[in-house]
């Protein structure tokens, strides 16, 4: 009798496990999606002239070096622009947050100090429950020359940009449309400019990328001024991001890029420049 009941016990537990293990045969499989950034749509916080939807991660800082020469076409004597009249920037940008940067840099031309603020209200998932990465980015700029007679206020610009991006596998596209407000402007320009960024990023592999940028002024624009393009070669280093770039703009932000430059990429007016980017990160 116990054997009986032994043998009736070991059988419902098999049947138990058979049962169980077929239930779950014929359950469908799915594999777990994981909802995560996409990574580098930009390599860098800027592309040459113009932020990127890229920003820093919680307490990292972030120092960039850009620099400009002169025209190519100005020739031989001039080396090429290379002894022409170069305009360089020095910043430094901390992240506050994974989403929160700000940051200031000075520019040779006017002296200009420039203020910043970058904030990501989107990225783009893995997953794509999220299909684009937008960010908003502000910035004021002052002229900070000295022995000219201008009130604070004169000195002053500002810029607000939003910023639209999306990576296709190795292709990254991203559209800026900008605005710009300058307190004091020569007679007959404009004091607000509007612009439409239009920025792609191109990965040849991990380690270099071509990228370009398009700036046409939307409406009135400064008189004699022409839309800015570039391009520019990114190499990652691992520990550093150098652009090496032709750009017909000198300028350097947003705002002055629109209300400066005047000439043409595509009739031989463009300069040699590079950007440097490193990162540093301060966190415990």
């Amino acid at each position: 009798m116990k054997t009986k009941s032994l043998f009736g016990i070991i059988a419902s537990i098999t049947s138990l496990i058979l049962f169980q293990d077929i239930t779950q045969a014929q359950l469908p499989r799915e594999r777990v999606q994981i909802d995560e950034p996409v990574e580098n749509v930009f390599w860098a916080t800027t592309n040459i002239g113009i932020s990127t939807v890229r920003n820093l991660s919680a307490s990292n800082l972030n120092t960039t070096i850009v620099h400009t020469f002169g025209p190519v076409n100005s020739g031989i004597d001039q080396f090429f622009g290379l002894d022409d009249g170069a305009n360089t920037r020095i910043g430094i940008d901390y992240g506050i947050s994974d989403r929160l940067s700000i940051g200031i840099g000075r520019m040779t031309f006017n002296k200009i100090v420039d203020i910043r603020g970058k904030y990501n209200f989107l990225r783009q998932s893995t997953n794509g429950n999220r299909p684009i990465d937008l960010a908003v980015k502000t910035s004021a700029g002052i002229n900070t020359t000295s022995g000219i007679e201008l009130e604070f206020s004169d000195r002053l610009s500002f810029l607000l940009s939003a910023m639209a991006a999306r990576k296709f596998n190795r292709f990254s596209l991203q559209l800026t449309p900008m605005f710009a407000h300058f307190n004091l402007v020569a007679d007959g320009n404009p004091n607000r400019l509007f612009g439409l960024g239009i920025l792609f990023n191109y990965e040849l592999n991990d380690r270099f990328s071509v990228s370009s940028e398009y700036l046409p002024v939307i409406g009135k624009r400064n008189s004699g001024t022409r839309d800015a393009l570039g391009v520019a070669l990114n190499i990652d280093t691992g520990g550093h991001i150098f652009q090496l770039f032709f750009t017909s703009s000198q300028w350097h932000g947003e705002q002055f890029i629109m209300a400066n430059n005047r000439d043409r990429f595509l009739e031989g007016d463009f300069r040699f420049g590079f950007n440097i980017y490193r990162v540093f990160g301060l966190g415990r």
